[in-house]
């Protein structure tokens, strides 16, 4: 029945528009005079500008209808559903609009993607030191809980990048390229190249023409939570244990950003620093020496920017000299703690200690013994740590790149010790010198970042 109104309506129309057209045709067939030709014109203009009208309601129509489709989805929905996207498809929307652009690059939009939570992914970093351009970054997504091998993607190996130190922050890579920092982001492929202290150091100021510069520089990321800033601290350190000369100089990661020159109390000395930082709860945390058997616990508060330095009361059966120590600071149940596993090869015994009050400087101590039967995975190589953000675990790997390559992974809750052996490293770099390779291992938090920051960037592809 529809169907049928429907013809008979067009044919009315039809036949509508044929009356006309012969109407017009007997029309101009006669002799026209010269009112019936300005008649005539004036109906066809007539026709004609109803006819463009028509056209342009049509057109506006259509975009309307395109809005309007746009419009109806809620703002927090449509937020919720770019938050379920992978981070590459996010960045390439920017382009759709200045709404979405202004919308995605927001530091609001960019904390709530990067809360939620995905599978940490583990990062291996494979450094040339005379052919930097043969460096690599290689990465794996991580199941929880951990499989007994790992392989890299090939897809996700990042050529020419890479550094010394590599530290992870919130979905961000920081690391040294011999003197300067750099911050890769690996969901938006950018890397932040952070500008030299040079000059404005008096100890790098007094050294510029040493062959070999004798002073050390380390850098450490940091997140302030109130703020919602992200800053780096620089440490410059000159001379021989017992007679050190120190510089402390922080970086806003900003627009604008320059490095400004801190001054400490006396209560924190000159120490050396080790590679490896935690930052969490606003804060930095490292190891560090002041002489051949002090081991301190140094704090950064990322949003006052004050350093102080809490000493580890090791026992007296302890006293071992700094080179023999390995030591680094770890996420304990959401406290700051420092593990030793000095003595693990020999003995399977772990130390950990644990900050209980920073400003009370009370620390309570654990002792972690392993399992006998898992004695052998740790007698064959002098090894590192490395994953002390995790919360409860930790991660050892060996201090040479030999194949087959393995880490271990420590649950210190459990007392459970697990080997994870590594695949898809490049065979060549297996055979490559010690002299002139480099490699460091971890695992990235459990989150990725879209967020920008506002500084000289470069674009990897």
């Amino acid at each position: 029945m529809f169907r049928l109104s429907l013809r008979t309506a067009a044919a009315a129309i039809r036949q509508k528009r044929e009356r006309e057209r012969s109407w017009e045709e007997a029309e101009l067939g006669k002799e026209p005079c010269k009112k019936q030709k300005i008649r005539l014109h004036h109906r066809f203009l007539r026709k004609k500008k109803k006819q463009e009208v028509e056209n342009k309601k049509l057109k506006r129509s259509k975009q309307d209808w395109k809005y309007c489709v746009a419009a109806e989805i809620p703002l927090d929905l449509l937020i919720e559903i770019l938050t379920r996207l992978p981070p590459t498809s996010v960045v390439k929307l920017k382009c759709v609009s200045k709404f979405w652009s202004s919308l995605l690059s927001s530091r609001d939009f960019s904390n709530r993607f990067l809360m939620l939570p995905s599978q940490p992914r583990l990062y291996m970093t494979l450094l040339d030191r005379l052919f930097y351009s043969k460096s690599l970054l290689l990465s794996s997504a991580a199941p929880s809980p951990f499989p007994s091998t790992f392989e890299f993607d090939q897809d996700q190996t990042v050529r020419r990048m890479g550094g010394f130190d590599p530290r992870f922050l919130h979905g961000f890579i920081c690391f040294m390229y011999y003197l300067n920092a750099r911050i890769y982001n690996p969901s938006t492929r950018q890397l932040y190249i952070i500008p030299f202290i040079n000059k404005k150091s008096d100890i790098i100021a007094e050294c510029r023409d040493v062959h070999n510069d004798p002073y050390t520089i380390q850098y450490y990321m940091g997140h302030d939570t109130v703020n919602d800033q992200y800053k780096l601290l620089c440490t410059i350190l000159i001379g021989d244990i017992g007679k050190l000369r120190q510089e402390y100089w922080v970086y806003v990661l900003e627009g604008g950003g320059s490095w400004k020159r801190k001054s400490v109390t006396n209560d924190v000395h000159p120490h050396i620093p080790n590679v490896l930082a935690l930052c969490m709860n606003g804060a930095i945390y490292y190891c560090a020496w002041t002489d051949e058997y002090t081991c301190v616990l140094v704090r950064f508060d990322v949003r006052s920017e004050e350093l102080d330095m809490l000493q580890v009361p090791w026992g007296d059966g302890e006293k071992v000299a700094r080179l023999d120590k390995t030591v680094s600071q770890m996420d304990y149940a959401g406290k700051v703690a420092v593990l030793d596993i000095t003595i693990i090869k020999e003995t399977g015994v772990m130390y950990l200690w644990v900050v209980e009050d920073w400003r009370k400087k009370e620390w309570s101590r654990k002792n972690l013994v392993l399992k006998p039967c898992q004695m052998h995975l740790v007698t064959t190589n002098q090894l590192k740590i490395r994953g002390t953000h995790l919360k409860g675990r930790i991660l050892l790997f060996p201090m040479g790149l030999v194949s087959p390559f393995y880490i271990l992974c420590y649950d210190l809750q459990t007392n459970d010790l697990k080997k994870i052996e590594i695949k898809e490293i490049p065979e060549c770099w297996f055979s490559k010198d010690e002299d002139i390779t480099y490699f460091d291992v971890d695992f990235m938090h459990p989150s990725k970042s879209i967020r920008y920051l506002e500084n000289e960037v470069k674009l990897f592809r």
